[in-house]
């Protein structure tokens, strides 16, 4: 038996944009379908690193200027950001070499290291920072910022980095958003307000 015809312009007009909306929805699954993924091509030998020549000019200036801590310094921030820490930790160390007592290149260079999953050696180096400056602000907050993300997380050292970083500089930006940490972890916590022990 054959479908029934439509009886009027209107229930035409149904028909067509119901399969013209089924055929448009189609067409945007299969474009959308990653077939290489399907057949075990993750498709990595296409990836183009957008940072590859803004790198390679930063190590041509460090190539012609080998003392040079900032320029250094630089490249090591280069990698380290652009998930290069393997390449980049030498030149961290290089720089460190040149300028031991710089706690900004170990600063940098610890941040580096906990952005990238290296925990225990940001952990490291953010002590260093610390014995050497016992009230650098940054020091404190990304210390603090690491034992929030750790598994799991270091909520009691945690809370007395942020307190302390709070009390360095209550009206800096850092000193703001740690002063809003320790609220928060007080709130959620009520037993946090113990942590920092006696006043």
């Amino acid at each position: 038996m054959l479908p029934e015809k439509p009886k009027n312009r209107f229930q035409v007009l149904y028909l067509v944009v119901t399969v013209l909306v089924i055929c448009s929805m189609l067409a945007i699954a299969v474009t959308t379908i990653d077939f290489g993924s399907l057949f075990g091509d993750d498709g990595d030998d296409d990836f183009v690193d957008p940072n590859a020549d803004l790198i390679a000019d930063q190590q041509t200036v460090v190539a012609r200027n080998p003392d040079d801590v900032d320029e250094i310094v630089l490249l090591a921030n280069m990698l380290g950001q652009t998930g290069r820490i393997q390449e980049a930790i030498p030149w961290y160390e290089k720089a460190l070499a040149l300028s031991p007592d710089d706690s900004g290149i170990r600063l940098d260079f610890a941040r580096s290291l906990s952005g990238s999953g290296l925990q225990t050696d940001a952990e490291a180096q953010f002590n260093q920072v610390l014995k050497a400056e016992p009230d650098n602000q940054s020091a404190h907050y990304y210390l603090a910022e690491l034992y929030m993300a750790w598994s799991p997380p270091r909520t009691d050292e945690a809370y007395a980095h942020y307190k302390r970083a709070a009390e360095i500089d209550p009206d800096s930006f850092l000193g703001e958003r740690a002063q809003t940490r320790v609220e928060t972890m007080s709130v959620a916590t009520p037993d946090a307000t113990a942590l920092a022990g006696p006043e």
